[in-house]
């Protein structure tokens, strides 16, 4: 299992912790650039990760020699948690995500020995393809080409509320001072049997999803439970601003969009109505793939990395 091997995975990485301007701890990691690397990239994780999720898929990037950079989301992995309970997801504003990619690409990223000769590529999953798309709009001009997977820009609320009860409830409870809490349930404790009840919606890979129960088992202070209500409002308010009429005519990159075909945490509808009739973006839905896409079975990982490889110019 290559996470044990962390971060010295097919080459020796670096752990360090980046201190953004309102004094959070963010953690990191780098492989940075060689003389054969052909491109830097900079990846973020979705809601509730770490880095050590994406060990597999930091690997297959070193081996297409790409530099990678990453780091774990405030309030998650090992960087600092927003509150005094760490095991609620908390975050006031998405504004932050954005502040802290924005410091990390400026402050580390583009301080890497070829960031001025190699292109840079942004790679964000879920809550990380949302914070991506709202960097590229606040900060152009800093990225070459960017990826997402399976983008937060709407959100399944799913049963029993429709998706205008649900925010008519987030709001209102966050107005009343209960944005810290969560649903009853939703902030325990890590446990083998609960965590493996969320697979059916993220792969289909049983082997990968045990490697990452594994991991939380033996590293439980990297695990974070479910969202807060703030958090949920603030996840809304960001799909919202991404989805406003015109908001993508600012980002004019080359950029590859993959959606999972059997995704149930994030609304697609959304994805495919921001991203149609783009010519610079390239749309891929990858019928049968659950949302981690990056970690599913080899049949839906293949098609990623063919889609990969040729957007990045590797093959």
């Amino acid at each position: 299992m290559v996470w044990q091997d962390f971060p010295n995975l097919r080459r020796k990485g670096q752990v360090n912790y980046l201190t953004a301007q309102d004094g959070c701890h963010l953690r990191t990691a780098s492989w940075p650039t060689d003389e054969n690397s052909k491109a830097i990239i900079v990846l973020v994780n979705g809601h509730r990760e770490y880095m050590e999720k994406y060990s597999e898929f930091i690997t297959d990037l070193l081996a297409r020699d790409l530099a990678v950079y990453t780091l774990d989301n405030r309030g998650q992995g090992l960087s600092d948690r927003l509150l005094s309970d760490r095991l609620k997801s908390y975050i006031p504003d998405f504004d932050l995500f954005v502040s802290d990619l924005d410091e990390y690409v400026s402050q580390v990223v583009k301080k890497d020995p070829r960031a001025t000769e190699l292109p840079i590529c942004l790679i964000g999953h879920s809550m990380g393809g949302n914070i991506c798309l709202r960097y590229l709009h606040e900060h152009p001009g800093h990225i070459d080409k960017a990826v997402l997977f399976s983008p937060m820009l709407g959100m399944t609320l799913g049963a029993p509320f429709k998706d205008h009860l649900a925010r008519a409830l987030i709001s209102g409870l966050c107005r009343i001072g209960l944005g810290k809490a969560a649903f009853p349930g939703q902030a325990g404790r890590f446990s083998r049997a609960g965590h493996q009840a969320y697979m059916p919606k993220v792969t289909h890979d049983a082997d990968r999803f045990r490697q990452e129960t594994d991991f939380l088992d033996a590293n439980p202070d990297h695990y974070v439970g479910g969202p807060t209500f703030a958090w949920l409002r603030a996840a809304l308010i960001s799909a919202d601003e991404v989805m406003t009429p015109g908001y993508m005519d600012v980002v004019t990159l080359p950029l590859l969009a993959i959606l999972a075909g059997e995704d149930t945490l994030v609304d697609n509808r959304m994805a495919e109505k921001i991203f149609a009739e783009r010519a610079n973006v390239k749309q891929v839905t990858i019928d049968g793939a659950r949302h981690e896409v990056y970690r599913e079975l080899d049949r839906y990982r293949d098609i990623l990395w063919r889609n990969m490889d040729e957007f990045l110019a590797l093959q």
